[in-house]
């Protein structure tokens, strides 16, 4: 017996226009769903399946409305806020199969790549986040024998190598800007 109530969540097509629960057919329960039946009284758009769980009962799973369709190149701009602090965060994304060109990335989608809200349609990417330090003497300077100050560009440089180590190619994609946003003191 349906229950009506909407399910909004996840789920894939594959390629032979069947749709599952789930991120993919590795993630998820991968339940069966079937398109919703025309002939209710809901004027529904074609998207819309009905997924019957053990108990009968029948639920909608709607793509979400804020699901990503596609990446968009992001420039940053940090705030003040970000410059009293002294560093902010940085987000990139690249195809997991194919070219593995890298995108600079909003905090927005680089949350929506991470908790799987995209498009079925989309290709896979892998992210991956960066601190990158805004403020302080452009090099490296000793305080004390014990004591060294980190300066912008051996900092940022640090943190692009380290990451290079998980995230190929990054260290092209910066391009040696290792100073780029920077308020150098």
């Amino acid at each position: 017996m349906p229950d009506g109530k909407p399910y909004v969540g996840r789920y894939y097509l594959t390629y032979d226009g069947k749709a599952f629960v789930g991120i993919n057919p590795v993630l998820g329960t991968n339940e069966p769903l079937t398109p919703k039946p025309a002939n209710q009284n809901v004027a529904a758009p074609s998207n819309i399946y009905t997924l019957s769980t053990s108990q009968n009962q029948v639920k909608y799973a709607v793509p979400s409305e804020l699901e990503l369709k596609e990446l968009i190149p992001y420039y940053p701009i940090p705030t003040e806020s970000d410059y009293n602090r002294g560093y902010f965060t940085r987000f990139f994304a690249k195809y997991v199969t194919g070219p593995q060109f890298i995108v600079e990335i909003s905090q927005g989608d680089y949350a929506n790549i991470q908790n799987g809200n995209v498009s079925p349609t989309m290709l896979s990417y892998k992210t991956t986040t960066m601190l990158w330090q805004l403020t302080g003497p452009k090099n490296d300077t000793r305080i004390s024998q014990y004591q060294i100050k980190g300066g912008v560009f051996d900092t940022n440089k640090r943190v692009t190598e380290a990451k290079e180590l998980s995230f190929k190619g990054i260290i092209s994609y910066i391009g040696g800007d290792y100073t780029k946003f920077a308020r150098l003191t």
